[in-house]
């Protein structure tokens, strides 16, 4: 339930801001700029945020200081459409970004954890399944939010849209509340545990997570994909507001709402395939329906056409929200630090976004076409490395019942092929 009520506030902010702004008469190229704000703010924090939340034990704490940071940033945004306020308000949801979404990891994988350790047979290989539920929740959550966000920008205005954000997050808060918080010392490995393993915690656990080669390629990957991602929405938010009138709002509901259903129904199923077929089969075909989306949207301004399309973020996102903290556990099976990982995966994340972000706003300016095409490109860059550079982070199922060696997650030195022995052995 955390997921589902936090959901809309992590998704839908940008894409009604640039309804908003634009009617406010922003150009393209300011709200660009402005979302840029957000993302770089959230780029910089990314690491240093993952690792004070690995060193913090109350992850609950955290959870809800980052959804009020954001209920206060839609406050601003409300009362305060000028650049200035704006701005605080990017930056106030930056942080929030780059620290909710690692707490929410964590909390995860301690639920993940203390399932295995009390029931070992049952626990193992839910991790997943786990991720995949809390993408579907979010997605849930951010269909119905966005749906209720457009029909009040509709009917009452598009300012009354942040009010009704703030208001949303509020239960939130209430979920959090009603989870027990874990009473594991926060040096405990979960990621480790919630894949029924119990390597030992190594004194060089941050030096084996930046030297392990796999991490630096997937974020390299998560780079490209927010490059492609980021600002596909806010710029079709922005042809949609100059064609469809006084029904935009209603228009860019359903561009966010539809894709969250599709996104609600895959995740859990993208989850068990990734526990079952492996990870990079899974990224390699959904990750393509991305810069597929951006290609098509360079075809046509018709908003019910931009509706259709935009179904395809619903297997590129949903798989995206996936994988992130499934790759993350995997890699961090090791050395335990979960949410530095989560930091420089969202660090390559943040980069993307800002870049995308302004660089599509600039080019749109000049031809919104040419604008998808390069993000289109971006994405295909995505996957192109996802086939060149991603080994599979896990074994599958299959090959852990069959006891198949695979390189793909073979530890990247002889101390943690060490590790990995004693922690089968054990």
């Amino acid at each position: 339930m955390l997921n589902f009520f936090v959901g809309n506030l992590q998704a839908s902010f940008g894409s009604f801001i640039a309804v908003y702004l634009t009617g406010a008469h922003w150009t393209q190229g300011q709200i660009g700029y402005v979302l840029s704000i957000g993302s770089i703010t959230a780029m910089v924090s990314q690491v240093p945020a993952g690792m004070l939340v690995d060193r913090l034990r109350d992850k609950h704490r955290v959870a809800a200081l980052s959804i009020l940071a954001v209920i206060f940033s839609c406050l601003l945004l409300a009362i305060f459409p000028h650049q200035l306020p704006v701005a605080l308000a990017e930056v106030l949801h930056g942080l929030a970004s780059c620290t909710l979404t690692p707490a929410i990891g964590a909390i995860t994988l301690a639920v993940v954890a203390a399932r295995v350790l009390r029931l070992p047979d049952d626990g193992k290989g839910m991790l997943g399944e786990r991720f995949g539920r809390n993408a579907s929740f979010a997605s849930v959550g951010n269909a119905i939010g966005s749906g209720l966000m457009g029909a009040v920008g509709y009917w009452v205005s598009p300012q009354a849209v942040f009010f009704f954000g703030a208001a949303l997050a509020m239960p939130g808060l209430l979920a959090l509340m009603m989870i027990e918080p874990a009473q594991a010392p926060a040096s405990i490995n979960t990621a480790a545990i919630a894949e029924g393993e119990r390597p030992p915690r190594t004194k060089g656990a941050m030096w084996e997570l930046l030297r392990d080669r796999r991490l630096f390629a997937f974020a390299i990957c998560v780079a490209f994909f927010h490059l492609s991602a980021a600002g596909i929405l806010s710029l079709a938010a922005g042809q949609v507001t100059k064609d469809a009138g006084n029904i935009a709002e209603i228009v860019i509901a359903a561009c966010i709402l539809l894709p969250q259903l599709v996104g609600a129904a895959l995740s859990p199923v993208i989850g068990r395939l990734a526990e079952t077929i492996g990870r990079r089969p899974v990224m390699l075909v959904t990750f393509a329906a991305l810069p597929l989306r951006a290609a098509l949207l360079a075809t046509t301004t018709n908003p019910y056409l931009i509706i259709a399309i935009q179904l395809l973020d619903g297997i590129s996102s949903s798989s995206f929200g996936v994988m992130m903290p499934l790759v993350a556990a995997d890699l961090t099976r090791i050395s335990g630090r979960f949410n530095m990982c989560m930091g420089i995966l969202g660090l390559a994340m943040g980069a993307g976004a800002s870049f995308s972000t302004s660089l599509a706003g600039t080019v749109a300016d000049r031809s919104a076409s040419l604008a998808f095409l390069l993000l289109a490109a971006a994405g295909v860059v995505c996957v192109v490395l996802v086939a060149l550079l991603m080994g599979d982070t896990a074994r599958p199922d299959a090959m852990r019942a069959s006891g198949a060696e695979d390189e793909a997650v073979t530890p990247a030195t002889p101390e943690q092929a060490g590790s990995s022995r004693a922690g089968k052995t054990g």
